[in-house]
């Protein structure tokens, strides 16, 4: 598949009114929850009882750090919603692994985009990861998260899905 970067908006913050209300509220509890002016919240600082509702479309990537500095990213959680629109995302899976049902190229450059930028990543688009059902289309955020308020080590995204049929999961 072929990457849509062109409808890539790093968003340190994001466009009034742009997000889907549950992404907008995503952002808003990342931001209210970081420990300091210019630290990043840590995995430590989510509360999930805090955001019920937005859970079934969160997914957690852990920032594996290999020899040589290479990054990989493995999925520590994958919500119901991606479960339900046919993601291949698995719990313990690498996102390499996932081989040609996904832009493995697209996905690397944004992961470690926001790894050594520190900065959230909005998209709204046709998806780059191949799923079973007719998901017309995507909006998702990743945000960065550093148990030291500095170094990333996981990234917690959210996914909305738009079906064919206008149904939103």
């Amino acid at each position: 598949m072929a990457s849509r970067d062109d409808n890539v908006i790093p968003i340190p913050t994001p466009p009034s009114g742009e997000p889907h209300p549950r992404i907008a509220r995503m952002i808003a509890y990342w931001r209210e929850i970081a420990p300091g002016a210019g630290l990043l919240p840590g995995k430590q600082h989510f509360n999930p009882m805090r955001v019920p509702d937005l859970l079934p479309n969160l997914w957690l990537l852990d920032v594996v750090r290999e020899e040589e500095g290479r990054l990989r990213y493995r999925f520590r959680l994958v919500g119901d919603a991606l479960i339900d629109s046919g993601a291949p995302f698995r719990k313990g899976l690498f996102v390499d692994e996932l081989g040609d049902q996904i832009d493995q190229a697209a996905a690397k450059a944004l992961h470690d985009r926001v790894v050594e930028t520190r900065q959230p990543d909005w998209r709204r688009g046709p998806p780059i990861v191949k799923h079973l059902k007719f998901i017309a289309l995507l909006e998702r955020v990743l945000l960065p998260l550093a148990e030291d308020g500095r170094t990333v080590d996981y990234i917690l995204a959210m996914t909305v899905f738009y079906q064919m049929d206008g149904r939103i999961i």
